[in-house]
């Protein structure tokens, strides 16, 4: 009996998308997520599925999301004698994850380049976030993630708001096909469980950080006073008396440090959504 060619598919990079083909480190990830078997994982641009293999292989349930039509039909090919899988078509972006987990999920993905980062974001910033993300992003957007006083970026600040994060390891462009021309890392990120006070909090502290990472060589006195349309002097007597030295730069902060400018500016009343832009 003969079979039907398979359909042709050729990754894009509007997508984002470079399959990660070196099955010691799909095990490696596997591994670094350290579910306990039957714990239920989505996998984010599952591709041709040599990951959701390793997830399934370490006794997990996997819900396995891919937006490629051509890809969702082989992956229901591959899988279609295996249990404890599900694959869905369609943009995580736009799909409830928690429904179709039916209850808490963990991530575990190789996220595509282009809405890593955004994905994350939107991730720790939800009211019903995922247990645990062990995601493969650009070293560069895990350092960020990752980051302490002296490099926190303003994506340090959303991210760490909500999660405790860790970089795991390093893989190189050869893991890929195609081959990107970068790094990438794999991270560890644990969402918080907070009340509403800490939430307000949080979003007090980032609204806040966005003007001083707007402006990031600018000294706090002076991208706060442009920020918040206030006068520099006013600004750094503010800042002076909460013990935060006007001439510091936003990137060498710590999160308790931003909260000290929150109240000192009294800057309680967030305008705007941590899921937003995150340069």
């Amino acid at each position: 009996m003969s079979t039907a060619p398979r359909a042709p598919f050729r990754p894009t990079s509007r997508r984002g998308q470079n399959f990660l083909v070196n099955r010691a480190v799909q095990r490696r990830i596997a591994s670094a997520a350290a579910l306990p078997p039957g714990a239920t994982v989505v996998e984010i641009g599952a591709g041709t599925g040599n990951l959701t293999d390793a997830l399934l292989a370490n006794g997990l349930r996997v819900i396995a999301v891919e937006i490629e039509d051509v890809l969702v039909a082989r992956l229901r090919e591959r899988f279609r004698n295996r249990d404890r899988i599900q694959v869905v078509p369609g943009d995580a972006r736009r799909l409830n994850l928690r429904q179709l987990a039916g209850g808490p999920y963990h991530v575990v993905a190789n996220l595509p380049y282009s809405v890593g980062t955004r994905l994350v974001v939107s991730f720790v910033s939800a009211s019903e976030p995922p247990q645990s993300l062990t995601v493969l992003l650009q070293r560069e957007v895990a350092r960020r993630l990752t980051a302490k006083p002296g490099d926190m970026a303003l994506l340090s600040v959303i991210v760490q708001s909500y999660a405790r994060t860790r970089r795991l390891f390093d893989v190189p462009p050869e893991s890929f096909r195609p081959r990107p021309k970068v790094v990438s890392s794999l991270v560890r990120i644990d969402p918080v469980r907070r009340s509403g006070i800490d939430i307000a909090s949080a979003e007090a502290r980032i609204a806040l950080a966005r003007h001083a990472f707007a402006q990031t060589r600018k000294k706090l006195r002076n991208s706060l006073a442009a920020g918040l349309a206030r006068r520099e002097p006013e600004v750094g007597a503010a800042l002076q008396a909460a013990g935060i030295d006007p001439g510091r730069r936003p990137q060498t902060l710590a999160l308790s440090e931003w909260d000290q400018v929150v109240a000192a500016l009294d800057c309680r009343q967030p305008t705007e959504h941590p899921g937003g832009e995150t340069a």
